[in-house]
């Protein structure tokens, strides 16, 4: 494939792993901080809020490292491509939902523990989805969906970049299984890294359908989290995070099915 503006093609893997690296390195330091204090190997842990915002900082120099201006241009282009069809917000607002509601009603119905509400409110998770739009838009998103997404699709594909990206994606969550700090501590892993991965091919269908907004990931990811927390499924009890990740799993393979693994790309999310 022939890259697109801002990503020559001379930008060999080492240059993604370079990416990658920004990516992990605040964020791991911090949560090993605290997993490392919970152990008590240290006295002290660094301050967890920062995790996610030590990222944006490490990616723009990244990016300008390997890709020039012109790589920090298409970066911050598709971080304000907000235009997108009405069904693309509504998908990416309503699936987590539907995925979540749907994981707690099969759970409840074989007599299962549905903790709606225990580990975050409604209205805490209305607020959260909008301040985790914009956190994640300028973080996390910036770097899977804005920095990473365009350049692997070139070199593998949809498919391949989907896969790719979710994998290194769900072992980017790893620590947070173990830090007592998160919600996360205590989930099974497996199902917990699947339901990630899963996630990633779902997401890359929006941002592409989307012309390669960012913004539409970042929307899809506040909803997953609001939802996913008001409803319980990465709370105590984990039966509807097993059905989760299995009705993401067969919604993912679905969507690569019925793309012929194109995934909704366009050429314009290509650019």
């Amino acid at each position: 494939m022939v890259a697109a503006p801002g990503r020559p093609e001379d930008q060999g893997w080492p240059q993604l792993a370079y990416l990658v690296l920004a990516v992990f390195a605040g964020p791991w330091t911090i949560w090993l901080s605290r997993i490392a204090q919970d152990h008590g190997l240290i006295g002290w842990h660094l301050p967890q809020g920062l995790a996610l915002w030590s990222i944006s900082p490490a990616l723009a120099l990244t990016v300008l490292s390997v890709g020039g201006r012109s790589g920090l241009r298409d970066l911050g282009d598709r971080l304000l491509r907000w235009r997108a069809p009405t069904w693309i917000y509504l998908v990416a607002l309503g699936l987590p939902v539907v995925i979540a509601v749907g994981s707690a009603a099969l759970v409840s119905g074989t007599g299962g523990d549905v903790p709606v509400g225990r580990l975050m409110s409604l209205p805490a998770a209305l607020i959260y989805l909008g301040y985790g739009t914009g956190l994640f838009l300028l973080t996390e998103e910036a770097a899977w969906r804005g920095a990473l997404l365009p350049r692997v699709q070139d070199r593998l594909g949809p498919a391949g970049a989907s896969l790719i990206i979710g994998a290194v994606w769900a072992a980017w969550h790893l620590p947070l299984v173990a830090n007592p700090a998160e919600h996360d501590r205590g989930l099974p892993v497996m199902p917990f890294l699947i339901l990630i991965a899963a996630t990633s091919v779902l997401i890359t269908g929006l941002v592409n359908a989307a012309a390669g907004s960012v913004v539409v990931a970042a929307v899809f990811h506040a909803s997953f989290d609001a939802s996913y927390s008001y409803v319980g499924v990465v709370g105590p009890g984990h039966a509807m995070l097993n059905v989760a990740a299995v009705l993401t799993t067969v919604t993912a393979a679905a969507l690569l099915l019925v793309t012929d693994g194109r995934l909704l790309l366009t050429r314009e999310a290509r650019r």
